[in-house]
């Protein structure tokens, strides 16, 4: 999913999404609010709060509280949606699997999410991949970036469309 890619780009995504997420996934979003273009994870939990059929954790920089809440749900899958670097255009989007981030972290914010996702696969086991969004900069007090606001608009909108929510329409009613 590239940077500059419009709504199309955004209905590919939510399709790639369909695959990984199921009626028990958790959605986990990680970012520095405070530091430009990592604060993407944040930025699209926080949009997306509350309409979703899937459990939606606003991370911060502490995936790791969270793990017990998290492995408590009891998800089939867990989603991860974060800035991280993988050699793409800044505001590009991908799907990567938990295998594609061991190692060195490719995040913006600190350890990488392969430790998170390494503890939550002790406590419990699930399938989980990482929503990277390839950030322009992270600077302490910058805001998000064009190229990367854009990606957060497109991640949302990808994610409402893979949960089929209609704007302006009550998630949790039927339709």
């Amino acid at each position: 999913m590239g940077g500059a890619e419009g709504d199309g780009a955004a209905e590919v995504l939510a399709e790639q999404l369909k695959g990984a997420l199921e009626p028990t996934s958790v959605i986990v979003c990680i970012g520095q609010e405070l530091a430009g273009d990592d604060a993407a994870g944040v930025a699209v939990g926080r949009a997306v709060a509350g309409e979703l059929p899937w459990r939606v954790v606003e991370a911060g920089t502490a995936p790791e509280s969270f793990l017990v809440k998290v492995a408590a749900a009891g998800p089939a899958s867990v989603l991860l949606v974060d800035a991280a670097h993988f050699g793409g255009e800044p505001g590009e989007v991908r799907l990567l699997d938990a295998g594609e981030i061991a190692g060195p972290s490719p995040g913006t914010h600190g350890p990488s999410p392969a430790g998170f996702l390494a503890l939550l696969n002790t406590m419990h086991p699930c399938r989980a991949r990482i929503l990277g969004i390839q950030p322009a900069a992270v600077e302490i007090g910058a805001p998000l970036s064009a190229p990367v606001r854009d990606a957060v608009e497109r991640v949302v909108r990808a994610l409402r469309l893979a949960a089929e929510v209609d704007l302006g329409r009550d998630p949790h009613r039927a339709h």
